[in-house]
């Protein structure tokens, strides 16, 4: 999984995310959690997709001012040059929902973090998310 704790960016796959974003700008944001919707409802969702999707989700909650502790500084500068097009995406925050609630429910990561002993802290950590991006 090459993770080294239960936070969205304490991972490979997120971290090389940041780069994708820099170079693919807000659309790579919207396709990370676009493909995850996209998904049919009975089909398994790959770890690294919804690894990107949580990342790109915690670029909106940034954008709407509710930063996660460890999102990533290099990545700050950037949404702040951004924020008002972030915050202006039609139906992202209902589509973030919808992305978060298919990842804890039916993916190989939610599998991935519950043969782990920090299963609950990644399911608090995603319940956190799902509420910094609804306020």
């Amino acid at each position: 999984m090459g993770a080294w704790g239960h936070t969205n960016f304490d991972n490979d796959t997120a971290q090389d995310f940041v780069g994708d974003v820099e170079e693919g700008g807000i659309d790579r944001i919207v396709s990370a959690i676009d493909v995850i919707n996209s998904i049919e409802e009975e089909a398994y969702v790959d770890a690294d997709l919804a690894t990107e999707a949580l990342a790109a989700i915690e670029y909106i909650a940034t954008a709407k001012d509710r930063m996660a502790e460890d999102f990533p500084e290099d990545a700050e500068d950037w949404v702040t040059a951004h924020k008002a097009q972030l915050l202006t995406l039609r139906g992202i925050v209902a589509k973030s929902q919808k992305a978060i609630d298919r990842i804890k429910h039916n993916s190989e990561l939610k599998e991935l973090w519950e043969e782990t002993e920090d299963f609950e802290k990644w399911n608090n950590v995603l319940d956190d998310l799902n509420t910094r991006i609804s306020s």
